[in-house]
């Protein structure tokens, strides 16, 4: 197909109103019937008009196919251009077609005003990459070299530290059991928010994925320490499957989490999600990786103002203090991050299967940098020392009669949780 022919294809999608006349005949009399279809009352998002143009819809398929992520923001990207310059994608590409020359001057023009507005350099290149990506679906290439001033550049992030101790302490110590259990996926075994649920709720981290996990007695519990946390090949950003541990007090989180499900009459099987929605209405059983980086970030709030993935940098740090100290192989540490490296060769060519050596030794190296992830422990144990100590001093100010009242309390809860194991 030609350009010339391509330019005849291409045809730009009206929202506007628009009225279609009809004729009836009623009687022996004709009259004209005027309808007013109004396609603004319909709500429509930004998306979904971008969308309903079909070369863009085949676009953004054609890029989902390589990541779902990577679709999504170079269609808002796309949009947003589209709507800074007051035309549509069509009509950005004829302009392409005719004028290979204006469409470069365009996107250098385009770049000079978002430098001046000072936008972010990775917005910028995500911008200009979004835009260069529609433009090559029409076999259009940009060949000027269009330049970027600090490109490396993250100025929202230039002052972001990892956590320290006694942050991680206060951190953990006020969330929930769910959103503790998230962020301990996150700070001690590296996983991504997208493991525990990607990006639009379909898939997630599951029950079979803990396989060291058992259910004894009605409660949950692990067979094995350290246990694995297995990633499958289609929650895996680098496209392959691999493996990470959990830490001694990850463990308390996810099993507290756990069990209090179970209590709540949760049936745990192994194709149910690790992380479940909070809302009953939620149109499938797994979470969105945006409603995993919502809690996390409220969890954080108003007292820390970090990123979700600033928990990810803390594990990547720890270890890489570890590999320092000699406690952790470089392979072991890029393994359990989930990027490709030799260790990731071997495990895929082996069809995810090592040698339970190399295994056990993979697990005598985290343990090794156990104390160095699960960091807050030591002020874990003294807020909890300070507890027993509270509780202690308000025991020994109870009467008689109150004395009597908490031994019965504890007595039915110990039955009520014993009643439940049964069940």
């Amino acid at each position: 197909m030609t350009k010339k022919q391509i330019g005849i294809r291409l045809a730009s999608i009206s929202n506007e109103d628009f009225s279609r006349e009809e004729e009836s005949d009623v009687g022996n009399k004709m009259h004209r019937q005027k309808t007013i279809t109004n396609t603004a009352n319909k709500k429509q998002t930004k998306k979904s008009r971008l969308l309903s143009n079909p070369d863009v819809k085949r676009w953004y398929s054609n890029v989902a196919r390589g990541s779902i992520v990577t679709a999504e923001v170079r269609l808002r990207r796309l949009g947003g251009f589209c709507e800074e310059h007051e035309m549509t994608p069509t009509e950005l590409i004829q302009i392409g077609l005719k004028d290979s020359k204006a469409i470069a001057d365009l996107l250098q023009d385009h770049i000079s005003g978002m430098e001046e507005n000072e936008k972010a350099p990775q917005y910028i290149k995500t911008t200009i990459t979004a835009v260069k990506s529609w433009l090559s679906h029409f076999d259009i290439e940009v060949k000027r070299k269009l330049r970027r001033s600090n490109v490396d550049s993250t100025p929202t992030l230039q002052d972001e530290r990892v956590p320290e101790a006694n942050e991680l302490a206060e951190l953990f110590t006020h969330a929930r059991l769910r959103e503790g259990a998230i962020m301990a996926f996150i700070a001690k075994s590296g996983l991504r928010p997208e493991v525990l649920g990607n990006f639009d709720a379909s898939d997630g981290l599951r029950i079979k994925d803990l396989p060291e996990l058992a259910f004894v007695k009605g409660e949950a519990c692990f067979l094995k320490k350290p246990s694995r946390v297995m990633v499958r090949k289609s929650l895996s950003k680098a496209g392959h499957e691999y493996f990470s541990f959990v830490t001694e007090l990850e463990e308390k989180w996810i099993l507290a989490y756990l069990n209090d499900r179970i209590s709540s009459g949760d049936a745990l099987g192994p194709e149910e999600p690790v992380i479940k929605p909070l809302s009953k209405s939620a149109k499938g059983k797994f979470v969105s990786s945006a409603i995993i980086e919502r809690d996390v970030r409220n969890a954080m709030r108003p007292r820390f103002k970090w990123r979700p993935y600033v928990l990810r940098a803390f594990f990547d740090t720890q270890l890489l203090i570890a590999e320092s100290r000699g406690k952790v192989a470089h392979d072991f540490r890029v393994f359990w991050m989930g990027h490709k490296g030799s260790i990731e060769a071997k495990y895929t060519t082996n069809k995810s299967i090592l040698s339970m050596a190399l295994i056990d030794e993979m697990k005598a190296s985290f343990l090794r940098c156990q104390e160095l992830l699960d960091l807050e422990k030591e002020q874990v144990d003294m807020l909890e020392e300070d507890m027993k100590d509270k509780v202690k001093d308000d025991v020994e100010k109870l009467s008689g009669d109150e004395l009597i009242e908490v031994q019965e309390y504890v007595k039915n809860k110990i039955y009520c949780k014993s009643s439940i194991g049964k069940k």
